[in-house]
């Protein structure tokens, strides 16, 4: 996280050319992609200061006291050359300096360098052991001068000039005197335990003689600190800490929705998935294809380079090819209609990650996967839901909230409970955990919750949800079968693949609809569950689906709109649901195919933090489910098909919409809920099936 978490700016919403690469030269207007206190572009070199604390008052203080074959107590650790290349290369083989070049596509170059010996630092010489960069600092400063490992010199480690503003682009020359870009402190043995740090613009004081235009601190107990050491640097190019996403965030900054996100992206951390960038990184440091006239690009079946930012409702539809996104840059996003002005837009986005063993990415793999209890990445597409951060260009492109992705798995979405019990999990760092369960009858697309994210469940009983009640996915009971294999972290399930999971539509787990979105913090809901969070899912009738993965690696998918007829059973849960006017198969809006039952039913996943009344298991988390067929829609139930309605649902019927029942097909609503019919709205059905309806009280007619 940033030490010094900055105010955040007016959340202003906007939308970018879709066409072009960003413009990074501007000497007026702010653009993201000229990246925040650091250039995302061209070559920078760190310094490093390795560093370890002397508990000569309070031993016992020591979090790390004895030696470890990663970090002798005195030595510089066994990985000091694997952080970084010191000099540029066409085949970098540190770990840093390589991830940059895969994650830019060769657009930015990070290069290091260490200081020479380990700096040690005195309990008894400290007034307090605090100030970790300052005291490494003034411990290296007392070797005389500057020695690193390479030979290098200060003027090597400044590339830059000091004093670029958020925005804006930044000039790519030394200062005069010299200042490091930036200078990086790695603790052995500190407060700052393994996976923990920070990051600053400023300097800790004088190194040598000279300040730092930034620096960053943090803990190295267990090995190379590559999870934080990306992340604090990242948020040097992205913003401070409402940009944590990707399974970097933490409970307390207040993120688009209410359980903290896995997933991955630049900014993620400890609770990454995979620990690559995500697409909409590329889009916003402007790490697209070079010389693509697309900001973000896929192609066509015959090899052509298209436009992949896509508006099916407008006709952005047919046949796509994604190259693989680390090598080829490719990608799709998908713009979810129908919401509101007022309400935070999204757009779907889809990856071809071919994994490691295809690309030679070292990070595209899931974060853990070399423990054999962790179902391991798969080539295939990988989704995710942007809502809100979209403004690049001008005034407020550093605000909004954390968590603006949210991870969209082939697995689906689903209600889960507590078993109940508390048992030890055997996969990841063994330790107790509460099993949950979940089976195929909580089914939850557009509502429920998904592998990579932190359920929350009202653990004290008190009516009310809080982070702090949100427990680590670890083992769950599926259909009765125990699974325990990390699967937050990743699992190949999550993959869409042509084998598997292959289609996502309007009637699969998981849905092509908006998500609900609800800001909020540890335990305070920002919108107070009203614009500009989405607090309504629209039905749209976009279908992605896979048709062919080549030999190479690239995948054809299929984009189409108006596909609206639902050939499998389905329960839909959301606050509100509605279903727009959509021209779909044979015309209609929604067509429920023959047999097939539609769920109305109350969300077993909280929508809310606030109680919404009692149920049968303590609190409900969500208010009854609202479908409303719009004004001009027109859902067909195919021969013995049937909509069921349960746990207070009801269904509004808007004035010319119509809800068309063909022969055998049912209409069950259950005590508590209700279909209403608004001004002329038209149900065709048997007299016989809308008079038993009438007379229990279930069918309301509500005139204009």
């Amino acid at each position: 996280m940033m030490r010094s978490v900055l105010p955040l700016l007016l959340l202003l919403l906007g939308t970018a050319s879709s066409q072009g690469q960003p413009v990074v030269d501007s000497s007026s207007v702010p653009n993201s992609a000229n990246g925040w206190y650091l250039s995302p572009r061209g070559t920078i070199r760190i310094l490093v200061i390795f560093a370890e604390v002397d508990y000569d008052k309070n031993p016992s203080k020591d979090p790390q006291p004895q030696t470890t074959d990663q970090w002798s107590k005195g030595q510089l650790p066994v990985w000091k050359d694997q952080l970084f290349d010191a000099f540029p290369t066409d085949h970098p083989k540190g770990k840093v300096t390589r991830y940059y070049r895969d994650m830019s596509a060769g657009q930015f170059s990070v290069l290091g360098d260490y200081i020479d010996r380990v700096v040690t630092i005195r309990e008894s010489d400290q007034l307090s052991l605090r100030d970790w960069s300052g005291m490494a600092w003034e411990g290296a400063n007392k070797f005389g001068e500057l020695r690193t490992a390479h030979g290098l010199s200060v003027s090597d480690f400044d590339m830059w000039t000091e004093g670029g503003r958020p925005g804006m682009p930044k000039r790519n020359a030394p200062d005069n005197p010299h200042s490091y870009d930036h200078v990086m402190v790695i603790l052995r043995n500190s407060s700052l335990t393994h996976g923990q740090g920070s990051t600053d613009a400023g300097s800790a004081g004088l190194l040598y003689g000279h300040p730092s235009d930034t620096q960053s601190r943090f803990g190295a107990m267990n090995g190379l600190p590559f999870e934080i050491l990306k992340h604090e640097f990242n948020h040097l190019l992205l913003g401070s800490n409402n940009f944590h996403s990707g399974g970097g965030n933490a409970p307390m900054f207040t993120g688009y929705f209410m359980a903290v996100q896995g997933g991955w992206s630049l900014m993620g951390a400890a609770n990454s998935s995979l620990l690559t960038c995500s697409a909409w990184d590329r889009d916003r440091l402007g790490w697209g294809p070079l010389g693509s006239p697309f900001r973000i690009r896929a192609h066509a079946p015959d090899g052509h380079a298209v436009n992949g930012d896509l508006d099916p409702m407008a006709g952005d539809t047919g046949i796509f090819v994604l190259r693989d996104f680390i090598t080829g840059g490719d990608a799709l996003r998908i713009r979810m209609p129908f919401l509101p002005e007022d309400v935070y837009p999204q757009w779907l986005w889809l990856e071809n990650h071919q994994t490691e063993a295809h690309n030679g990415c070292s990070m595209d793999h899931f974060h853990f996967e070399e423990q054999s209890c962790v179902r391991p990445a798969v080539p295939g597409i990988y989704a995710q839901m942007q809502v809100d951060k979209e403004k690049k260009e001008g005034e407020g492109i550093y605000g909004g909230h954390a968590d603006y992705l949210r991870p969209v798995l082939a697995n689906g979405n689903y209600d889960r409970r507590l078993r109940g019990d508390t048992i030890e999990f055997k996969c990841l760092w063994p330790g107790p955990t509460q099993p949950y369960i979940i089976n195929e009858a909580w089914a939850n697309p557009l509502s429920g919750w998904q592998d990579q994210e932190f359920p929350l469940f009202d653990l004290d009983g008190n009516g009310k949800l809080t982070r702090k009640e949100a427990i680590t996915p670890r083992v769950e009971v599926r259909n009765g079968k125990m699974v325990d294999e990390g699967q937050y972290l990743g699992s190949t399930r999550q993959v869409f693949t042509v084998q598997g999971n292959r289609r996502i539509a309007m009637g699969t787990n998981p849905s092509s609809a908006n998500m609900l979105t609800l800001a909020c913090n540890m335990n305070t809901e920002q919108n107070h569950g009203k614009a500009p969070d989405a607090r309504a899912v629209y039905l749209n009738g976009i279908s992605v689906e896979l048709l062919e993965q080549r030999g190479n690696g690239d995948i054809v998918l299929h984009v189409r709109s108006g596909d609206t007829r639902i050939s499998n059973d389905v329960r839909w849960c959301a606050d509100s649901i509605v279903l727009p006017p959509l021209h779909g198969y044979q015309g209609a809006s929604l067509t429920l195919a023959r047999g097939k039952v539609l769920k109305l039913d109350r969300s077993g996943t909280p929508t809310r933090m606030a109680q919404q009344g009692k149920g049968p298991d303590g609190y409900w988390f969500s208010p009854p489910t609202r479908f409303t067929v719009a004004p001009d829609a027109r859902a067909v139930l195919e021969r013995g098909s049937k909509i069921h309605l349960v746990n207070g649902s009801e269904m509004h019927v808007m004035p010319g919409a119509v809800l068309d029942l063909e022969r055998k097909a049912k209409l069950a609503v259950d005590g508590g809920s209700r279909i209403v019919l608004h001004g002329n709205a038209l149900l065709k059905a048997k007299g016989r099936t809308i008079k038993k309806l009438r007379k229990k009280g279930k069918l309301v007619e509500v005139p204009k």
